[in-house]
């Protein structure tokens, strides 16, 4: 058998100036879009990689695969884990019960209950004795043993956490999520709490924000501890391209980091702002406003999907591709698709998935 096979096919003719169009053709069960230059492809049940030529790089031989990130990709065979780098090299033997993705040049890992680091050559440099191990940022993390937490560096010096908490996590911007007594706020890489206990739930910082919730409200601190947007919302707002998705009284608008609501709540529902377009929903169909709360395309689609500033839309008699002013691009109509990623998108036509550049050409 084959695996992962691919051939030029030259006698694919262009219905609409009459060429002959080439490309290569991978016999695959199931393909996925491209992520970091790489692309999922199941076989028989068994998943592996493709790369952006088409080629087979990752054999189809894992029951799970999770895409590349910062060059590496972590796979399943029997349940069990390990890592596999963009030229389809295991660095470490498939043993682990768990595994983190790679950040900073290191992954976490857990054994038999017991969680450690590995380095991109696989090598465990913290050692697995520890109840707990966060991700690293560039300098440090923490983790869990015996009860007590530390603060740990890449070389392996500990701090022990004078303070009492249940819950520490990783750091970003410098400051981690901790929590003590049921309560959440937040410690900086000394091992201080700058922040108290007082909130519900406390999340990451992201450019200097970060949300948190009490009484079942949401909003954003800054890292002071002051609150920069009232904590009025419902769910879990996120910032995007400068504004966040909120929820009041049950509708979806926008706000800015100042807190102002730039988009009056009135969607059903909303989804983040992306290359500056956010999709809206009204009467359970879906469309794209800009950030002046401009509709961009109609609220008429199933579907939407974007990617590098195109719009895949699917729904309304068919899929297609739009520009970010709603231009519709390549006079295509598609069964299915997937939005641009890597400047490549995923479509289905007469029954069949290929991928296409960001002209419309098919590529394999």
């Amino acid at each position: 058998m084959l695996i992962g096979c691919g051939y030029k096919n030259k006698d694919n003719i262009n219905q609409k100036n009459n060429t002959i169009q080439e490309y290569k053709v991978l016999n695959y069960d199931k393909m996925n879009p491209f992520e970091n230059g790489f692309a999922e492809v199941e076989l028989n049940g068994k998943k592996g990689f493709i790369n952006k030529k088409g080629d087979n790089v990752v054999p189809c031989k894992y029951d799970f695969t999770n895409g590349f990130e910062n060059g590496f990709s972590a796979v399943e065979i029997g349940k069990k884990y390990g890592f596999v780098d963009t030229t389809g090299k295991e660095i470490t033997l498939l043993k682990y019960d768990f595994v983190m993705d790679f950040e900073n040049g290191r992954a976490v890992v857990e054994l038999d209950g017991k969680w450690g680091c590995i380095d991109e050559k696989g090598t465990e440099i913290i050692p697995l004795i520890y109840d707990k191990v966060n991700s690293f940022n560039k300098e440090v993390s923490t983790v869990k043993l015996n009860d007590q937490w530390y603060i740990i560096d890449k070389m392996n010096h500990k701090k022990k956490i004078s303070c009492n908490c249940e819950i520490l996590s990783s750091f970003e911007e410098g400051l981690a999520p901790v929590e003590r007594d049921g309560k959440s706020g937040y410690m900086n890489q000394q091992g201080n709490i700058v922040i108290q206990p007082q909130y519900e739930q406390a999340f990451y910082f992201q450019d200097g924000l970060a949300m948190v919730e009490l009484n079942d409200k949401s909003g954003f601190i800054n890292k002071k501890g002051q609150i920069v947007v009232p904590l009025l919302y419902d769910g879990y707002p996120e910032f995007s391209d400068g504004l966040a998705t909120v929820v009041l009284n049950n509708k979806f608008g926008f706000i800015d980091k100042q807190g102002k609501m730039v988009i009056p709540e009135k969607y059903e529902r909303a989804l983040n702002f992306h290359n500056g377009l956010a999709g809206v929903y009204v009467d359970g169909k879906i469309g794209l406003i800009n950030k002046k709360g401009e509709m961009i395309i109609p609220t008429v689609y199933s579907q939407i999907q974007q990617g590098e500033g195109i719009v895949g839309v699917i729904g309304n008699g068919g899929s297609k591709f739009f520009d970010g002013y709603g231009k519709e691009l390549f006079n295509e109509v598609y069964e299915d698709l997937y939005g641009f990623s890597d400047g490549v998108a995923l479509v289905k036509q007469n029954g069949t998935w290929f991928y296409i550049d960001k002209k419309g050409k098919r590529l394999f």
